[in-house]
């Protein structure tokens, strides 16, 4: 066996094995790492991270979640920080923003995310926005759904009993990421991503 077949056979083993307590699941795994200090209240945050989880499990994709900030091993991971005491006049109008071409770092304003009427069901979409950016590498956003440059009343208040969903561009924009994050990590163009069937 060639090296190149033997690389992109343990990618297709990561894939299929890397779940959280290493049981198997059907598509790409994505580590995420949440840094919060006792900021966000830990039911609000692990109802967010598992309503964030069935917004990807809809397109085949799988976050594992981890407390703290990843190491140099955590090869891939993202992480994010909930922030507080966020200044009136940075980024007034934003809620969270991602640091998508450097491809790990997310900042989330909690403190502005918790004046809502709903602050988990906002958390999460949050959360699965700017993930999203990370994964795509991109900065661009959609016309509707959860990729939305700015959600409407109406979106905010839809999203307490339905999440929003991933446009058919943005799912295929993911996909794309996670392929080139991946060719990216293991130097290798044979390297792809299986996207399940949906």
């Amino acid at each position: 066996m060639n090296l190149s077949k033997w690389i992109v056979m343990m990618v297709v083993l990561f894939v299929a094995c890397a779940g959280a307590g290493g049981e198997s699941v059907a598509g790409p795994v994505v580590t995420v790492f949440c840094q919060s200090d006792l900021a966000v209240p830990y039911a609000t945050e692990t109802q967010a991270e598992r309503l964030a989880s069935d917004m990807f499990e809809d397109i085949g994709i799988t976050l594992r979640w981890r407390s703290g900030q990843p190491s140099s091993k955590d090869t891939g991971a993202i992480a994010i920080e909930f922030l507080t005491g966020t200044s009136e006049r940075f980024m007034p109008e934003s809620l969270a923003y991602a640091l998508p071409y450097e491809g790990v770092h997310i900042r989330i304003f909690w403190d502005r995310i918790r004046k809502f009427t709903a602050p988990r069901e906002l958390l999460a979409h949050v959360i699965v926005h700017e993930v999203t950016h990370i994964l795509e590498g991109t900065a661009c956003h959609s016309e509707a759904g959860i990729m939305k440059a700015h959600w409407t009343t109406d979106d905010l208040f839809a999203m307490e009993s339905t999440p929003l969903k991933f446009t058919p561009g943005d799912v295929d924009l993911i996909y794309q990421g996670l392929e080139s994050r991946e060719t990216a990590l293991l130097g290798v163009v044979q390297a792809k991503v299986h996207r399940p069937p949906l």
